[in-house]
């Protein structure tokens, strides 16, 4: 009967030894943690370079309808139209 009471003791004794060691992990692993602020912070950061890049895109593949795409090609001559002559600079105006 001692034997079968010295087994067990040995088997209580190696579980609790393991029970110990997993403590101990697992307290390392709680120290080496990332505290929640970090985290809470590199999501915020992802948001909003997510948030800058869809609208970077969005206004890319935004299209200008045609008057837009117009102006945009032609330059702005309203200070040569203040260079011509009287009745040369009526019939630009009137042409813009």
């Amino acid at each position: 009967m001692r034997t079968g009471a010295g087994e067990m003791n040995d088997t209580i004794d190696k579980g609790r030894r393991t029970i110990e060691l997993s403590k101990g992990e697992i307290d390392e692993i709680e120290e080496r943690r990332v505290p929640p602020v970090v985290i809470v912070a590199g999501v915020v950061a992802a948001m909003v370079g997510l948030g800058v890049l869809g609208w970077m895109i969005y206004r890319r593949r935004q299209r200008r309808d045609l008057i837009q795409q117009i102006q945009d090609a032609i330059p702005d001559y309203v200070d040569y139209v203040r260079d011509l002559p009287g009745e040369i600079r009526s019939r630009v105006k009137a042409a813009l």
